[in-house]
C-alpha cells in the first residue's frame, strides 16, 4: 500500500487551485479548432472563400482580440506577432479563410502562454508539469508565424 501512495503522482495544490482556469482555457482551444474547422470545411466544401460575416469567422475575431488582451504579452516574443497580426487583420489584403486560420493559430498560441503564466515560476522548468504545455504551445506558435510569413510575402 505504502508503495502505491508513493507511485502516484505528484501534484502541487497550486496547480489544483488553478484547474478549473486550465480546463476552461483548453476548452476555449477546443472551441477555436472546432470554429476554424468548420470555415476550412465551408472553404473546401464551396471552393469559395467565406464572407466577412461567417458567424464562426467573427467569433475567431472576438476570441483573437480577447484572449490577446488577456495574455501577458508585454515585452514577450508575442507582442511581435500580436502586432503583426493586427495589422494583416486591418489591412484586409487577403481571403478571410485564411485570417480565420491566423486568428485560430494566434489565439491557440496566446491560451497556451496564458496557461503556462498561470503555473508558478517555480514549476515552469519542471517538464514533468509543463512538458505537454510547451509543446503545445510551441506548435501553434510556430504555426501562427508560418501563417505570419506566409501572408506578408503575399501582399
Amino acid at each position: 500500500m505504502r508503495e502505491h501512495l508513493n507511485d502516484r503522482k505528484f501534484m502541487d495544490s497550486r496547480l489544483q487551485e488553478r484547474e478549473r482556469f486550465f480546463k476552461n482555457i483548453h476548452l476555449s482551444v477546443y472551441d477555436t479548432m472546432n470554429y476554424a474547422r468548420a470555415i476550412q470545411e465551408e472553404v473546401e466544401t464551396t471552393g469559395y472563400d467565406i464572407e466577412v460575416d461567417n458567424i464562426e469567422y467573427q467569433q475567431l475575431l472576438r476570441d483573437y482580440e480577447v484572449t490577446k488582451n488577456l495574455s501577458p504579452i508585454q515585452e514577450s516574443m508575442l507582442e511581435d506577432l500580436c502586432q503583426k497580426t493586427d495589422k494583416l487583420l486591418h489591412d484586409g489584403d487577403h481571403a478571410y479563410a485564411n485570417y480565420a486560420q491566423l486568428c485560430a493559430a494566434a489565439t491557440s498560441s496566446l491560451n497556451h502562454w496564458r496557461i503556462l503564466a498561470e503555473i508558478p515560476e517555480d514549476l515552469r522548468s519542471d517538464e514533468k508539469v509543463t512538458k505537454p504545455v510547451k509543446q503545445r504551445f510551441q506548435h501553434y506558435f510556430q504555426t501562427w508565424e508560418y501563417i505570419i510569413s506566409d501572408l506578408e510575402e503575399h501582399i
